[in-house]
């Protein structure tokens, strides 16, 4: 990796944990040129860092004036589960026809474990970032599992949204729980090979938290 495209990538991952990691405020600008300063980065690679993250919607550039955080609209979250469900899908019906392969029984344990990690919040911290966490990391291994780069460095780049848009739903009473018993019952149709069952639960899975989320920003 050349040096510019190297800088690059280092601003943008500097700027991405900002944002996952909710240090940088919602209604704040924020100017380009004293953050790459605080942040040691010069200038170029920090504007190249920004205008990517544009292009994912993750900020808002204000010419002249800095950047803000990107406020997800109705069609930014319809957008978002839409891609899910395709690719959710794809990926779920690919473990459940090869679930007798080793890298088959490898994810299917390892969202095995996911479900009793979330088992363990709920009963504890009941918190919904951690819970959203185990969640995003539970629907992420099923995308893993089909090893194809470049489905997976969408999914990626949707993570901020598909994080914040799944913890906003755990917000409302019950989801957590609902979410358990969901995972428990694609898991269950894995097993069982039942993929046309598999894709109406995952659709199901998925309208929940799209509604909820849509309730809330109207």
């Amino acid at each position: 990796m050349k040096e510019p495209q190297l800088l690059q990538t280092k601003a943008y991952d500097y700027l991405i944990n900002l944002i996952k990691k909710g240090e940088l405020e919602t209604d704040k600008i924020y100017s380009l040129n004293q953050l790459a300063k605080e942040a040691g980065f010069s200038k170029t690679p920090f504007r190249d860092a920004v205008l990517r993250l544009e292009q994912e919607r993750y900020i808002d550039i204000l010419p002249s004036r800095g950047f803000t955080l990107h406020k997800m609209s109705k069609e930014d979250i319809i957008e978002t589960y839409q891609m899910r469900n395709a690719i959710e899908i794809y990926c779920s019906k690919q473990l459940a026809l090869h679930l007798d392969t080793p890298r088959g029984q490898e994810y299917f344990n390892k969202l095995s474990t996911k479900i009793e990690l979330q088992k363990e919040i709920r009963n504890t911290t009941h918190s919904e970032e951690d819970f959203g966490r185990k969640d995003y990391e539970f629907h992420r291994s099923i995308v893993q599992y089909v090893d194809n780069e470049s489905m997976l460095e969408i999914y990626r780049r949707f993570m901020y949204r598909i994080f914040w848009l799944t913890v906003t739903s755990f917000s409302q009473k019950g989801r957590m729980d609902e979410t358990i018993n969901e995972h428990i019952s694609l898991l269950n149709m894995i097993q069982a090979q039942d993929l046309t069952a598999l894709e109406k639960l995952i659709m199901h899975h998925l309208d929940v938290p799209q509604k909820i989320t849509l309730n809330l920003i109207q």
